[in-house]
């Protein structure tokens, strides 16, 4: 027993000899962990949410570029009053359309709304074949050319697709890559993100709603959800630990 007891002591006494030197190593851990906890960020990337060892998607991944990848967005114009047929609507949706196109990491050739020329329709005729873009190259807002835009749109099979079935409202969708190629780097999904709200921010109001569907329009609820949850964490770690209460207090505060 004095032999442990011994031991435990000339053990103690070692530590305590080079405790400013444990307290440094310390010190140096906390601040090389702080730095990389620091450059921790919210990475919600399609393709990493994806099992891409599974040999369907070996597959999907080698036929991506001929038809196209899984991580779309779909930006909706809704009228709140149910008729999209005014000129205020179209004139909103086409600068939607155009802003969604410009989106850095879109794939421009797969944007597809009414107002971009890939969408069209093809009607029988006594001659043969007709079509042409849904969207007339001469359009102007009055009665007869919204009379035309809604036959085209049904003669092109867009209703219940990029166009609502009670013509309510209209839909851009586009593809994403996985790298932004004016830069050559990976996507910043935050990025789009935002750029995409500010676009919700800026033509929704009391006549009009504004709906993005798409794996990246999480990526806000994810990193305030994290910010939260970081936030939370540092306060309990800060918080000093509530001191126990005395007998005394105890019995003190006892209800008889």
């Amino acid at each position: 027993m004095s032999n442990q007891t011994g031991f435990k002591g000339r053990m103690a006494d070692a530590v305590f000899a080079v405790r400013p030197a444990i307290l440094l190593i310390f010190a140096i851990g906390t601040i090389i962990m702080g730095f990389y906890m620091a450059q921790l960020r919210v990475d919600a990337g399609f393709k990493k949410q994806l099992p891409l060892d599974h040999e369907y998607m070996q597959t999907f991944l080698d036929y991506e570029r001929e038809f196209g990848g899984a991580n779309r967005i779909m930006v909706a114009l809704m009228a709140r009053d149910g008729e999209m047929f005014t000129p205020e609507f179209f004139e909103r949706f086409e600068q939607i359309s155009n802003k969604v196109f410009l989106l850095p990491g879109v794939d421009r050739a797969s944007v597809r709304s009414i107002f971009t020329p890939n969408v069209r329709f093809v009607e029988v005729i006594e001659d043969g074949f007709a079509g042409g873009n849904v969207i007339p190259a001469d359009f102007s807002p009055s009665p007869e050319m919204f009379d035309i835009v809604r036959s085209n749109i049904i003669k092109s099979g867009e209703v219940g697709r990029l166009v609502a079935e009670d013509f309510s409202g209209a839909m851009v969708w586009a593809n994403l890559l996985e790298e932004d190629p004016s830069t050559g780097e990976s996507l910043d999904y935050q990025d789009v993100a935002d750029r995409l709200e500010s676009i919700r921010g800026e033509y929704e109001d009391e006549r009009y709603s504004v709906h993005i569907i798409g794996a990246v329009a999480r990526r806000p609820e994810c990193t305030r959800t994290a910010s939260a949850s970081t936030r939370l964490i540092s306060r309990r770690a800060l918080r000093p630990p509530a001191r126990p209460l005395s007998s005394c207090s105890r019995q003190a505060r006892l209800p008889y």
